[in-house]
């Protein structure tokens, strides 16, 4: 499937709508993936379904058919003693996902229509054809989750800079007078480049965002992260909070007037927090920051906001 190359999720939503179409008494589509002991409900597709995705199922001790289907390896159908997912299900079919690898994902189809499901070979081969791009997704997926620098900026990954953080927090606390601020960064306008421009383009904006945080921040000291799509981030060590807040200032100016290859304005909304003084961990830190940030959305982006204390916040004038 092509979709594996867009994530596991668009794997399953293709499969799921694929199902479907083969038989359309099918209102419920869960997928379970192994996670320890239990099942995970990694997809949950159908307006019966409700909140049900991240739900758990119990592999080892259950008679519900999704966990039948795990232990047996292969396709079961609604009946006997065995239980569905939804207490309105009134035919269904689970089968496994076929893959080399142990503990296979496996696929919850049903229906609250009372006649049994057709199709079912078809069914449950579509099952198995989306096996591999899965796989293949979702190996992805965790390797870029594993990762310590993003592919496409060089910057840490946003696992990596958490572990970083955290780290920074707990030497500075341990020497009992150190400071570190945290930059959170929001490019602003960059779905406008991306919709307009497509995404080499967007790729080539990211990167020299990226550019332009290293620029801005002491190589060996500080740290920079691509935080997730347009967002970043950056620790910067050794300073008093007024001149984390100064440098930041010169960051945001570099962006506005920085040539990024687009016909499209393109700034950074920018937000400050400094441990000790406006959080105590790594993750309060940075919700302070993310929600300074937010406040240089409000007043208009391209600018920069600090925490005056974790529920207020001022732009730096």
């Amino acid at each position: 499937m092509a979709a594996s190359r867009e994530g596991s999720d668009a794997v399953l939503s293709e499969m799921d709508r694929t199902l479907r179409a083969l038989e359309p008494a099918i209102d419920a589509v869960l997928v379970f993936a192994p996670a320890g002991e239990d099942l995970l409900c990694v997809h949950a597709g159908g307006r019966r379904t409700g909140e049900f995705a991240g739900a758990r199922l119990r592999r080892d001790r259950s008679r519900v058919l999704p966990a039948l289907a795990a232990a047996a390896g292969h396709r079961i159908l609604l009946c006997g003693d065995a239980r569905p997912v939804l207490p309105t299900d009134r035919s269904a079919l689970a089968a496994p996902m076929a893959c080399e690898r142990d503990g296979c994902a496996v696929v919850y189809a049903a229906s609250a229509a009372s006649q049994p499901l057709g199709n079912v070979e078809a069914l449950v081969r579509t099952i198995e054809l989306a096996a591999q791009p899965y796989a293949l997704a979702a190996d992805r997926e965790a390797d870029r989750a594993d990762a310590t620098f993003d592919g496409l900026t060089g910057l840490l990954t946003p696992r990596a800079f958490r572990i970083r953080l955290e780290q920074e927090i707990a030497r500075a606390r341990l020497t009992g007078n150190g400071t570190l601020s945290l930059w959170f960064v929001d490019t602003d306008n960059f779905k406008h480049v991306n919709d307009t421009f497509g995404h080499a383009a967007g790729d080539v904006v990211l990167q020299r965002m990226a550019a332009l945080l290293r620029a801005h921040t002491v190589p060996g000291v500080d740290l920079t992260a691509r935080n997730g799509g347009d967002e970043f981030c950056a620790i910067v060590c050794g300073v008093q909070k007024t001149v984390a807040i100064e440098r930041a200032q010169g960051f945001c100016r570099a962006v506005r007037e920085c040539d990024f290859g687009v016909d499209a304005k393109v700034s950074a909304s920018v937000g400050v927090a400094t441990y000790p003084y406006d959080a105590g961990t790594a993750s309060a830190l940075l919700e302070t920051a993310d929600a300074a940030m937010y406040h240089s959305k409000r007043a208009g982006r391209d600018c920069v906001s600090f925490a005056l204390n974790p529920d207020a916040f001022d732009v730096y004038r």
